[in-house]
């Protein structure tokens, strides 16, 4: 999920070493550093033309979204949503007042990247589709999975407050990229998103969004090697070496499952 989703990563296409971030308590739970690459690539991502019919189901829905979004059609972009994510948000009044400002796609953004082509990759072992959509300023990319319901979209937003959070450190977005054009990317260093460790902030409750220890990656809806976590003083950091810009505008997603008890997915997405 256009930019990129919680509040409070020098030059080729491979996952590179994984190094550690700053922190203040230590995770036992977290292991030392290691090398990178605990998945393999997908097939080749699906894509629709701008202007062509969605080229699958999981397409069509989030074209559904997009078009609810940016019409300002709530009830119709809630009735799309996945079980999980509307528990994040806990009534539909709630998604209608704060969706527009939480790191979801704004109407604004919608209505351009529905125009954009759209491009899909299966997730591991079938549990997800990435559909993502890239423009030259904006990117974003969201989890579709079946539910009881049918096929629904995982796409929560940045909590206000909240424990074990992210941050994205190269480019140095924070916990979402809201801004055209995205942040600036340091191309000499790994792209770099951080976790803090919900042990480090007293956390008595599941975390809305996590504490993974693997992240899918995607470069414009093409998967890249999973990679693994590494410790961070406090929490977790992920690093994967993209290379240099051509100068148009690429979307960085990564995608983590939420917890082994809830069947959602997150994502967030960086524009470089």
């Amino acid at each position: 999920m256009a930019k990129t989703r919680e509040l409070l990563m020098t030059s080729t296409l491979a996952v590179g070493a994984l190094v550690a971030a700053t922190g203040c308590t230590s995770d036992p739970a977290v292991t030392a550093p290691t090398a990178a690459g605990t998945g393999s690539p997908s097939v080749t991502a699906t894509t629709a033309p701008v202007d062509a019919a969605p080229a699958s189901a999981e397409q069509a829905i989030v074209t559904r979204y997009l078009d609810a979004i940016a019409d300002a059609d709530t009830a119709a972009a809630w009735a799309l949503l996945s079980p999980e994510a509307q528990d994040f948000y806990g009534s539909e009044s709630t998604f209608a007042s704060t969706s527009a400002t939480d790191g979801t796609v704004t109407p604004d953004e919608a209505a351009v990247l529905r125009d954009a082509p759209l491009v899909s990759a299966e997730g591991p072992e079938g549990a997800f589709t990435l559909v993502s959509a890239t423009t030259d300023e904006l990117a974003d990319a969201w989890v579709v999975r079946e539910t009881a319901d049918g096929l629904r979209v995982d796409d929560a937003g940045v909590p206000p407050t909240g424990d074990s959070l992210y941050e994205w450190i190269n480019p140095a977005a924070g916990a979402e990229d809201q801004t055209a054009g995205g942040a600036a990317y340091d191309t000499t260093a790994p792209a770099s998103i951080s976790f803090a460790s919900p042990q480090s902030q007293d956390q008595t409750e599941p975390s809305v969004v996590g504490y993974p220890d693997t992240l899918w990656v995607f470069l414009d809806g093409e998967q890249l090697p999973s990679i693994a976590a590494v410790s961070a003083g406090s929490g977790k950091r992920f690093t994967t070496e993209i290379g240099e810009s051509s100068g148009a505008g690429r979307g960085l997603t990564v995608v983590w499952q939420t917890g082994d008890d809830s069947l959602g997915w997150r994502s967030s997405t960086v524009v470089l």
